[in-house]
């Protein structure tokens, strides 16, 4: 049954108390031709589902680091719905959220954490959402954190609208009908009809939450949309690419088995959103406001590359097994590789400690302490590419190993001992080479690994307008300065 909002809060929920929420609760997914009714277990679902249920256990396991109190109940509540008022706060969030990530390696971009950290910032920065009379819109708004806080609820978002033609604006497209809008009001909340993606994590959520992606155009109202509904909410559909997941043993897909989170196109077939879940109807002012007005980009952007600094680290600890286990660290070609992807593991983390060490105060009336957004901004455009550079590397100090991969029923089988023989490595045996390889090539080389390089490319916008944004955001005073002092006749 789905998660009960009306009840008592549970607090921080463990993985048995996730997947019962998400037991045949009537939402409506679709793969393969397929309308899936139970998504725990569905052989190529369930297995995500299971994965996402241990990041909860995980999070009770290391609870000094990924929980803390709640301010209202006193339940132990998930450090990502921390709204930090200090640099302590931050640095204590940055703590859980590298400790969560390490339970998938960074290979789950969208794991609850990421949405609880979007949502405490717009609750505590519920003013800008309350501007032009949106006063109940905000209210709105900081109820749904508090309740997604005090019931661990896993949200998945849609903030684009389909690719139809992206040289006209998104409300044009099928002359206006494909992209979220609203089409009516009822006793009971408005209506809404169109399509959004990419939502990711939605087979595994228990909500779905929509709101900015894009600028709009002044007339187009209808679009100008927030709001968050259960994934069960009648006339609401999604429809899911194929499965990366294998229902194969972990040894042969140790990330895919388990964290495959799948993306998914967002249909809503005239659904009501009640009253109390409408955060912002109408105002196209605002729709840019609440990214633009709020901080909000340094405070995801942190989140993001805490992800990205853990992915980078496990990248980097594979490649350094693969050439110890093969025995070519000593080249000195080799080095160089693994020195780059050193490199951009440790830019990485420098980066995001820079971001708390440059971190400012809250303005009047805000619950946001904000790290400083200018070495965020710089890794936001540069992580799009040292990722796939990292994979690339990895390739390369992996060689043709990659290939001699057999599954776990050929170490096991018949020709088990043919394979311990011809398979050893000089660091270790066949089936802990195998193992290694497998690992390695599951994260830059699947289904999987492939679909991760694509998502690391463009989500939070591709790597050109962010390093344009930089460019366009970059505090030059001091370096015209410089140029300054240098054409003078005289220094």
């Amino acid at each position: 049954m789905a998660v009960d909002v009306t009840a008592a809060p549970t607090g921080a929920r463990t993985g048995a108390q996730y997947l019962a929420g998400l037991r045949d609760d009537g939402r409506e997914v679709w793969m393969g031709g397929e309308r899936i009714d139970d998504v725990v277990g569905h052989p190529l679902l369930g297995g995500g589902a299971r994965g996402l249920a241990g990041w909860f256990d995980w999070c009770h396991e290391h609870a000094e680091t990924c929980l803390y109190e709640s301010p209202t109940t006193g339940l132990p509540v998930n450090v990502s719905f921390l709204q930090p008022l200090s640099r302590g706060d931050l640095e204590r969030r940055r703590v859980g959220l590298r400790r969560m990530a390490e339970y998938h390696g960074g290979v789950m971009g969208r794991a609850p954490d990421y949405l609880n950290v979007t949502f405490a910032l717009f609750a505590a920065r519920s003013e800008v959402w309350a501007r032009r009379g949106n006063e109940r819109g905000a209210e709105n708004l900081v109820r749904y954190y508090e309740l997604m806080r005090e019931h661990d609820l896993s949200t998945t978002h849609a903030i684009m609208n389909p690719q139809v033609d992206r040289s006209r604006p998104d409300a044009a497209a099928g002359a206006g009908e494909i992209a979220l809008h609203k089409v009516g009001e009822s006793s009971e909340g408005i209506i809404v009809r169109g399509a959004r993606m990419l939502a990711t994590l939605a087979p595994y959520a228990d909500e779905i939450s929509i709101y900015p992606g894009s600028p709009l155009r002044p007339e187009d109202t209808a679009y100008a949309l927030c709001f968050a509904l259960p994934m069960n909410t009648p006339g609401l559909k999604v429809v899911l690419r194929d499965s990366f997941a294998k229902p194969r043993p972990a040894f042969d897909y140790p990330l895919s088995s388990r964290f495959d989170e799948q993306d998914g196109m967002v249909i809503f077939d005239d659904v009501v959103v009640p009253w109390e879940r409408v955060f912002m109807d109408g105002d196209t002012v605002g729709y840019d406001e609440v990214i633009s007005h709020t901080n909000w980009r340094a405070q995801i952007v942190s989140q993001a590359m805490v992800r990205a600094w853990t992915k980078l680290e496990l990248t980097f600890g594979l490649a350094h097994a693969i050439t110890q286990i093969t025995g070519v660290s000593r080249f000195d070609h080799v080095q160089e590789k693994l020195g780059e992807i050193w490199s951009y593991v440790e830019m990485t983390r420098s980066g995001v400690l820079a971001s708390e060490v440059g971190s400012y105060g809250a303005g009047p009336g805000e619950l946001a302490w904000t790290p400083d957004e200018r070495p965020l901004v710089a890794l936001r455009g540069l992580m799009p590419r040292w990722l796939p550079r990292a994979f690339e590397l990895t390739r390369l100090v992996g060689g043709a190993g990659f290939m001699a991969t057999p599954s776990l029923a050929d170490v096991d089988g018949p020709m088990a001992e043919a394979i311990e023989q011809y398979y050893q490595a000089g660091g270790a045996g066949a089936r802990d080479r195998i193992r290694l390889f497998r690992l390695a090539w599951d994260l830059i080389g699947s289904d999987l690994g492939s679909r991760g390089e694509l998502y690391e490319r463009f989500y939070l916008q591709d790597a050109y307008r962010m390093t344009a944004l930089a460019y366009v955001l970059a505090d030059k005073t001091e370096a015209q300065a410089l140029v300054e002092r240098f054409l003078q006749d005289e220094l």
